[in-house]
């Protein structure tokens, strides 16, 4: 069953909260607090297709990520501007320069809010979300630009001390890169799980400790609390296509299809269970916001990360269905 918990976070995060680093973040939790014999029951039931819960990455409150919809051809967007699909907000038809100039903005768009998106989901349309957006331009506008300002990036300098005198080693100066999030952002995760409380817990003690860089030193801290006001059946339950909110990646990709856009991921494990070697082998992963007809081949589960055989790396997508209406003809 999809469950949905408010996250507010506490202090400036070094690290994203990402869905495949939350696993990582549960996973330990669940080994630190149940036994290692229930991680790896855990880790099995993933590579078994039957994960006790999946996550999502977190998001902006009552957002979710925009699906990465296929490009429209220019001769179809030409004929779509002639037979006047896209009006201003007072209902008067855009020029073609006006509406190609609004179309590159909503293909920056990161977000949909949840209203938007069941209101489309079922039959996701470029035209119909455009020809909205362009209804809508002042106000969609003005949340693009509100969309940065939900945090700001700034840098904390430090130092490398000498391990030898206990001092400032010279030249070891340097500066991290941290997430300031503005008063009162509340941030939205989804999970699918038969045991939302338990999950919560595990929430709240990962937000109580901090996670990602620079935790030791207060970072990546966050308080979290189930939402009561979300109803899954405002969502459909069934479609052609999913959207992830979450990484994703498997061992074998060759099912894949759809509209998607790829990182390469570099992590870190702890040196006290990685041998002394912190650093993980890359691996590429879809992006969330991916329009997928066809997810790849689980499991999502990861084995080949690290030299040290132990670490895995759970890469399991959450998805939301939805139906993606074909609009390559005018």
């Amino acid at each position: 069953m999809l469950h949905r918990y408010v996250l507010q976070p506490l202090s400036p995060w070094g690290t994203p909260l990402r869905g495949d680093t939350l696993y990582g973040l549960i996973l330990y939790r669940i080994g630190e607090d149940e036994g290692v014999q229930v991680l790896r029951q855990t880790l099995d039931a993933c590579r078994q297709g039957k994960p006790p819960f999946v996550v999502s990455s977190a998001m902006p409150e009552n957002r979710l990520f925009a699906p990465l919809l296929p490009p429209t051809p220019r001769e179809v967007f030409r004929q779509w501007v002639e037979q006047g699909a896209f009006c201003d907000r007072k209902g008067n038809k855009l020029a073609l320069g006006d509406a190609l100039a609004r179309y590159k903005k909503f293909r920056k768009i990161s977000w949909l809010t949840c209203e938007t998106w069941q209101k489309h989901a079922k039959t996701l349309s470029v035209r119909r979300l455009f020809a909205e957006f362009c209804a809508n331009y002042r106000e969609c506008d003005a949340v693009i630009k509100r969309e940065v300002p939900l945090f700001r990036r700034g840098v904390e300098p430090h130092v490398t001390i000498d391990r030898y005198t206990g001092g400032a080693l010279e030249g070891g100066l340097f500066a991290d890169t941290l997430f300031y999030f503005r008063e009162g952002v509340k941030l939205h995760l989804y999970a699918e799980t038969e045991e939302p409380d338990a999950l919560l817990r595990h929430l709240q003690r990962i937000g109580d400790i901090g996670f990602g860089k620079n935790a030791t030193t207060g970072k990546g801290r966050f308080a979290a609390e189930k939402d009561v006001s979300f109803s899954p059946a405002d969502l459909p339950v069934s479609g052609s296509h999913r959207l992830l909110l979450s990484p994703c990646a498997a061992h074998d990709m060759r099912g894949l299809q759809g509209c998607y856009a790829a990182d390469v991921k570099r992590g870190k494990a702890a040196p006290h269970l990685s041998g002394g070697n912190p650093f993980k082998n890359p691996f590429l992963c879809l992006r969330e916001g991916a329009l997928l007809s066809s997810v790849p081949n689980g499991p999502y589960v990861l084995d080949d990360v690290h030299e040290y055989p132990d670490i895995a790396q759970v890469v399991q997508p959450l998805c939301l269905p939805c139906t993606l209406k074909e609009e390559n003809h005018a």
